[in-house]
């Protein structure tokens, strides 16, 4: 796993961020903050990570937790122990049991992506992901730099590593679900959701443009 600061002033206010399946980065850059240090967790190939979590948790005063489709069951495995420093944490199109007929997206769809995987798949994923074709145009200026070695290991290492977590040991006080999600299905989600505060949201998988910074998600999760 590897970690980025996507913005870091020395504030006293930290977002964690734990992102999605091949991305890096760069889809983020559009997203300014006013207030916040914003750090990114990103390719799930391992959990393993060089960041000392305890030393960065007690350099801040308010942490939050945003965790993104897959990066909602990693970051559950990453930031379990320290829930108590979060004032919140809100999970975005994504369950504790990512890989599911039921409550995630279904095996064999992650296991024929794997197999055929290339580019001419890696933006049709890219195109459902953000399913508005203005969205999506948005999003190819802004696409991850990764290679597509990079992506097939990192999906390889989820189909493998990922298990089912029932809901009621989550982390997350809030859960955004889009009310059209193509990836990540919006029933199968909100199948999964009991515990918490679960809100149907418009947009697709990917909502992240519909917000100037990071700021204005963290306002989102207290209003």
């Amino acid at each position: 796993m590897k970690s980025e600061w996507l913005h870091q002033r020395k504030s006293k206010k930290l977002i964690v961020f734990c992102n999605g399946w091949g991305m890096d980065k760069h889809p983020f850059a559009p997203l300014g903050s006013k207030e916040w240090d914003v750090l990114m967790f990103y390719d799930y190939s391992n959990l393993n990570h060089e960041q000392d979590l305890y030393k960065l948790f007690n350099e801040y005063g308010d942490i939050v937790l945003i965790a993104w489709s897959m990066g909602v069951w990693a970051g559950q495995q990453l930031f379990k122990s320290f829930r108590d420093k979060l004032i919140t944490a809100l999970a975005i199109n994504g369950t504790l049991c990512p890989i599911d007929e039921q409550y995630g997206i279904p095996k064999d769809i992650i296991r024929s992506t794997l197999d055929n995987f290339g580019e001419k798949q890696r933006l049709k994923f890219y195109k459902r992901m953000c399913r508005d074709s203005v969205l999506y145009q948005q999003f190819l200026e802004n696409q991850p730099q990764r290679n597509i070695e990079s992506q097939q290991k990192e999906l390889a290492a989820l189909l493998k590593s990922t298990k089912c977590y029932p809901d009621e040991i989550s982390i997350y006080k809030e859960v955004f679900v889009s009310r059209n999600d193509l990836i990540m299905p919006t029933k199968n989600q909100l199948y999964y959701w009991k515990k918490g505060n679960v809100y149907q949201t418009e947009g697709s998988h990917f909502l992240f443009y519909a917000y100037n910074c990071w700021d204005d998600i963290v306002a989102g999760i207290a209003s």
